[in-house]
């Protein structure tokens, strides 16, 4: 399955940060925008095996764009990834057991493109890219299962503002792990 898409906005609302050392947030007229992009997404069976894709490519632009200070015209529009793609793969085994009926092993990969985080462009986050992994035990009605993400801990924001003359940033996920129950009621 793929989708093109483009779409022109006009008078685009969006949130900005005061000039200077002001505080909070304002919402202004960006005057014209527009996104151009494609996303597909596939998926593959055999056997005990599942294959899940997606991606998208986006270029997202101020058309026209003057706060009246500054022209932001052609740079990106902030807080929109210019590409992201996820990709998961699985393998059932079936066990022949009275309790345990199988056992799945997962491993999925997802990766976001730059992210401007402000109208300049002079602040971003980098492509970064997440590693998960999973091992569950089905039982009948009842899952038990440990899963792993971000498990090269790499370091990324998913946020950023700046206020008060000070830039923040929100930080990512760091590597994690954990287990649970899951069941079929």
């Amino acid at each position: 399955l793929a989708t093109a898409y483009y779409i022109d906005c006009r008078n685009q609302q969006i949130t900005v940060f005061p000039f200077g050392n002001g505080t909070g947030r304002m919402m202004a007229n960006a005057g014209r925008s527009r996104s151009l992009g494609v996303e597909m997404e596939a998926m593959w069976k055999w056997k005990g095996l599942n294959v899940n894709a997606s991606a998208s490519f986006m270029n997202a632009r101020f058309a026209e764009y003057y706060d009246g200070r500054e022209d932001y015209s052609g740079n990106r529009i902030p807080y929109s990834p210019s590409s992201t793609l996820y990709m998961r793969a699985s393998y059932r085994f079936p066990v022949n057991s009275r309790m345990l009926s199988a056992v799945m092993l997962s491993a999925d990969v997802s990766r976001t493109g730059s992210i401007a985080w402000n109208e300049t462009g002079d602040m971003s986050q980098p492509a970064y890219v997440l590693l998960g992994a999973e091992v569950r035990c089905l039982f009948k009605g009842i899952d038990l299962f440990i899963r792993g993400d971000n498990l090269t801990g790499t370091d990324y924001c998913t946020f950023y503002f700046k206020s008060v003359g000070n830039s923040f940033f929100q930080a990512g996920k760091p590597g994690r792990w954990n287990a649970g129950v899951a069941m079929d009621f």
